[in-house]
């Protein structure tokens, strides 16, 4: 599969971008069709924006930290998100951060509008992760299940070079991701205290990571987990920890 969609003179449009600018738009469609009749509709482009700005730079940032050496020759490399390299863990955080001072900034109720976001931020994910696909990434150990996914000889793990066929980890992540949507959306038709499903998003999300990067071989390991797995081990005790502290409190003021 070619990343190269379309190459035209001096203009490359690759699959990977493509894809990403289609989330960017997806999410922003279906945050301003939840906030169309609220008193936050006149800020959706404005959070869509700050949300794409944080996150694409949290996203480069943390990938490019982590694979430092590969990228310590020339900034150029840095800046060039042709194939890839980007966090998912990197995007979130910095993303919500980003979202957070601007919503402070603008005296709106942050956990609430975390909540109307969150679906909004699966939309992008469930399409961005197609972009795996065409970079011929985020792939599991070979197999010759019917979904399999073929993986170019450039692009397949040392050791596993004769192998052509291999799981298609990303597919895997789309399918949770999916199920993750569902639950989140349903979650907004009840009423529920703000940031409840920011916490059901950020917890499940990072259970789905964790159990899927057992599966990656194309993942850089430090002290026996990949470092997805770790910051998603992070996100998950902390998530836990909040639990415990609302359901102290509950409990408390019964």
């Amino acid at each position: 599969m070619n990343p190269v969609l379309l190459s035209w003179g001096g203009l490359t449009i690759y699959w990977y971008g493509l894809l990403m600018a289609i989330a960017v738009v997806a999410g922003t469609v279906w945050l301003a069709w939840r906030l169309r009749s609220t008193p936050f509709a006149g800020h959706t482009v404005n959070l869509a924006v700050v949300a794409t700005i944080g996150g694409i730079v949290g996203a480069r940032l943390v990938f490019v930290l982590l694979k430092w050496p590969e990228f310590s020759g020339g900034w150029l490399m840095i800046l060039n998100l042709a194939g890839g390299g980007l966090s998912i863990h990197g995007a979130l955080i910095v993303g919500a951060l980003s979202l957070w001072l601007y919503m402070r900034w603008q005296k709106l109720p942050a956990l609430k509008l975390f909540d109307e976001i969150v679906p909004a931020v699966v939309i992008g994910q469930i399409i961005g992760r197609f972009g795996n696909f065409f970079n011929q990434e985020a792939f599991g150990p070979p197999t010759n299940l019917p979904w399999k996914m073929f993986v170019g000889e450039i692009f397949r793990p040392v050791g596993l070079e004769s192998a052509v066929y291999y799981h298609p980890t990303f597919l895997y992540s789309i399918v949770g991701l999916l199920a993750l949507l569902v639950i989140t959306g349903g979650l907004l038709m009840r009423k529920l205290p703000p940031g409840i499903i920011l916490l059901v998003y950020i917890g499940a999300y990072c259970l789905l990571r964790f159990g899927i990067e057992f599966m990656r071989v194309d993942s850089d390991f430090w002290y026996g987990l990949t470092i997805a797995q770790w910051f998603s081990l992070l996100a998950i005790i902390f998530v836990v920890m909040i639990g415990l502290i609302l359901r102290y409190k509950v409990r408390r003021f019964r």
